[in-house]
């Protein structure tokens, strides 16, 4: 029966039949120690994982049992190194091969609250942790393939072109002359200019050669990348809504790598709307996180929520003319500059980008806590 001062404290209790056969099933690597840290009992799970034998280690301190196993793995039976419950995570060699694990350690107080035992809870999730970095190594392959696929469609095409001019100039050679059209030899230089910009554009994605030089004017950035941006697209029809705010601070950073990446993003927005529309770019500091915010807006018809995921894996786009590149070339500049993009679909139409850049030039920030706050403030 369960005793009232149990039942009032929430605490199940077992018998000892039930408390044994659970001990003992459980997948859970159990140990229980007393207040020296000498084992009084481990189940079956616990040894497997230790890879140790229960009759040869009872009664012993567990500092002498697991000497050999690592100091990371002795503090967790260190009293005094956490609170009275603490969770971790380690790589153990164990038997010359190593383990993965998840230990929630307890500590377990007498009356007067002094520390009187412990009991450590460990999983092995060596196989979790195998099965994840199978996926990872499998989604990475996956990308390499996507991309080398998407290299050789853009290159293929326009090689293919300039082999059959090829072919047919040498065909008709006689006594080394030959007399070539302009349109052909146009065409020609016209194939190899969208090979080299295909070249050009990887090499950008891939490790774009940043300079940063202090001093840059974010603002100025977004001038000079609209006027390029309509120099290079027309947008008659288009309306500007500038919104920059004032007295910005300097950044130490690239201007035209940012300015290229302005222009990409523009790009997109532009073609989003063919027959007319509203192009809203902004500016701000948001002094909370020390981070410049450029917000660049258009009334297209949005981006498809299934295309978010995949936005800016390189070679992935929707525009046959184009090789998508625009938008992964972008993200790589801006996250060379401690920064990240964040994409959306406005609840009226439309998509909004958000860049965030750091005023500061420092590499370790942790971006990822930084973004979702952002995230939740938008």
């Amino acid at each position: 029966m369960y005793s009232t001062a149990a039942l009032s404290n929430k605490v199940v209790c077992l018998r000892d039949d039930e408390y044994k056969e659970y001990f003992e099933a459980t997948t859970t690597g159990v140990i229980y120690l007393d207040g020296a840290m000498r084992i009084k009992n481990l189940n079956r799970e616990a040894e497997r994982i230790c890879s140790t034998d229960r009759a040869k280690i009872l009664g012993k301190r567990a500092n002498v049992v697991f000497d050999g196993y690592g100091e990371n793995f002795l503090k967790i039976f260190s009293i005094g190194e956490f609170d009275d419950l603490n969770t971790t995570n380690l790589k153990v060699k164990i038997k010359d091969q190593y383990v993965y694990l998840h230990v929630d350690t307890l500590k377990l107080l007498d009356s007067s609250g002094a520390v009187s035992g412990m009991i450590v809870i460990m999983q092995d999730v060596s196989a979790v942790r195998a099965a994840i970095k199978q996926i990872q190594t499998t989604q990475m392959l996956m990308s390499l393939g996507e991309l080398a696929a998407g290299v050789a469609h853009h290159v293929r095409t326009p090689l293919t072109t300039i082999s059959g001019y090829l072919q047919v100039m040498v065909n008709r050679l006689e006594d080394d002359k030959y007399t070539v059209r302009r349109d052909i030899l146009e065409t020609m230089l016209d194939e190899v200019s969208y090979i080299n910009g295909v070249v050009k554009e990887l090499v950008m994605f891939a490790k774009p050669a940043v300079e940063k030089q202090p001093g840059a004017d974010i603002n100025r950035v977004l001038e000079e990348a609209l006027l390029l941006t309509f120099k290079q697209l027309g947008g008659e029809k288009i309306t500007i809504q500038k919104q920059l705010a004032k007295d910005l601070p300097t950044i130490c950073a690239d201007s035209n790598l940012l300015q290229q990446a302005m222009v990409n993003i523009m790009q997109n927005a532009m073609e989003a709307m063919p027959e007319d529309g509203v192009l809203t770019v902004k500016s701000w500091l948001n002094a909370e996180i020390n981070m410049l915010v450029i917000a660049i807006h258009d009334t297209g018809p949005g981006v498809v929520a299934e295309m978010l995921p995949r936005i800016f894996e390189p070679f992935y786009t929707t525009k046959l003319d184009r090789m998508g590149l625009g938008l992964p070339v972008a993200h790589r500049i801006v996250a060379e500059h401690g920064g990240f993009i964040n994409i959306s679909v406005n609840d009226n139409g439309g998509t909004k980008v958000h860049v965030y850049i750091p005023l500061f030039d420092d590499k370790v920030r942790h971006l990822a806590v930084v973004h979702q706050q952002i995230l939740n403030l938008q």
